[in-house]
């Protein structure tokens, strides 16, 4: 039951790329993330009262400071970031792009936290690093040699770097917060600072928002952030994170296949070896030593 729940997992967090491209066709970018991680956090909160026996505790001033820290950074600017990225991006394309995000933060782990890495793990990296540059530049190197990125593109490569260091800081994190109560935490502070630009988009423009976006972002509150969450918090428990994170690797395919089944977008040559390249080093790179 555990191996069908890491499955499932990965389907759900695939389906956030065409979810987000569907959500964005009537509510506004900040207005989305805030409301997303509103009722997110709000939920996690509810089943941390649950499962631990209270909404929150008292913390400590560093566990104050890496909990709004790694808000501001992870939810706050990096979603919001992702989405205007997403809004820009065929969803296919940022599927191979932003998931390769495990290989850079395992180079940067190795950098700053001086964590062993082997030479299947470099080479994952280097396989997934070759993925997403293929993809950015549609198969064609000279597009990526002469910097022909638009914004979308580079927007996405951003994010992967912030997602690193959101990474390596909620592990400092995870030595005295449980995985639960830092997301519940994490996500209620970082939902409110995108509370500010969201009210400069318009509380109005909900009025006018499709049926077709409203399900989709009840799907990314539901089953894009909350059960997949719980399910590879199960996963780690009961497998290791090395053998969870595996699972990670069967997001990419599913996403580019959603987008093109679901937004009918093209599946291109270049996405195929993108998708590979990407799959192929995110195995390498999760799999257990």
């Amino acid at each position: 039951m555990l191996y069908t729940k890491l499955v499932l997992m990965a389907l759900l967090w695939s389906g956030v790329f065409p979810a987000i491209r569907i959500v964005l066709e009537s509510i506004p970018i900040f207005t989305s993330v805030f409301l997303r991680f509103t009722a997110a956090a709000l939920v996690l909160l509810a089943l941390l009262r649950w499962r631990e026996g209270r909404f929150l505790r008292r913390l400590s001033p560093r566990e104050a400071v890496l909990v709004v820290g790694l808000g501001f950074l992870g939810i706050a600017i990096y979603n919001s970031l992702f989405t205007a990225g997403l809004a820009l991006v065929e969803a296919s394309r940022a599927a191979l792009i932003v998931p390769t995000n495990p290989a850079f933060t395992a180079l940067f782990a190795a950098w700053f936290l001086k964590e062993r890495i082997g030479r299947a793990r470099v080479a994952g990296i280097t396989l997934s690093v070759l993925g997403a540059m293929w993809v950015l530049c549609r198969g064609d190197l000279r597009t990526f040699l002469h910097f022909e990125l638009g914004p979308g593109e580079l927007i996405l490569v951003l994010c992967i770097f912030i997602w690193s260091a959101y990474t390596i800081l909620g592990r400092i994190a995870l030595s005295t917060l449980s995985p639960l109560a830092l997301t519940a935490y994490v996500m209620a502070a970082g939902a409110l600072p995108t509370a500010v630009p969201a009210s400069f988009e318009g509380a109005a423009a909900l009025a006018e928002v499709s049926a077709r976006s409203w399900s989709a972002l009840a799907y990314l509150i539901v089953f894009g952030t909350v059960i997949p969450f719980l399910w590879f918090s199960e996963g780690v428990k009961a497998l290791g994170a090395a053998r969870a994170a595996q699972f990670i690797s069967l997001v990419p395919p599913l996403a580019v296949a959603e987008a093109v089944l679901i937004l009918g977008e093209s599946f291109t040559s270049a996405l195929g070896v993108g998708t590979a390249l990407v799959v192929a080093g995110l195995y390498l790179t999760n799999r257990p030593r």
